[in-house]
């Protein structure tokens, strides 16, 4: 078993597919893996109403049913006029996602720019 723990970091809106093929990846090749996505950035946008991609957001909802957390930062969604409430609520909103970063790090998670 290898118990590795991931944060896997997204901040543009286009590296989505790119990010969520990593994760599974990562969380299929050991089931003692444990990944966090944390969104900021231009990567919010994919939960608004305008640019939000049902495939995308079915592969999020999959590989959150895997056990990978989602976690998106307010500040970014804020920047990006982004409504708290279109949030799924499975994925956990967070006041800063960089101090979230720096904290999953402090838990001894990798760091992953995706």
């Amino acid at each position: 078993m290898s118990n590795y723990k991931l944060v896997f970091h997204i901040n543009e809106n286009d590296r989505w597919p790119f990010t969520l093929r990593s994760v599974r990846n990562f969380v299929r090749s050991d089931a003692s893996n444990r990944a966090v996505v944390v969104a900021n950035g231009g990567a919010v946008r994919s939960f608004s109403q305008l640019e939000a991609d049902p495939n995308r957001m079915a592969r999020i909802r999959g590989l959150e049913a895997e056990g990978v957390d989602f976690v998106v930062c307010e500040v970014a969604l804020d920047e990006r006029q982004v409504k708290v409430e279109l949030i799924p609520d499975y994925v956990r909103v967070v006041d800063a996602g960089i101090v979230e970063i720096a904290r999953l790090q402090a838990e001894g998670y990798g760091y992953v720019k995706a």
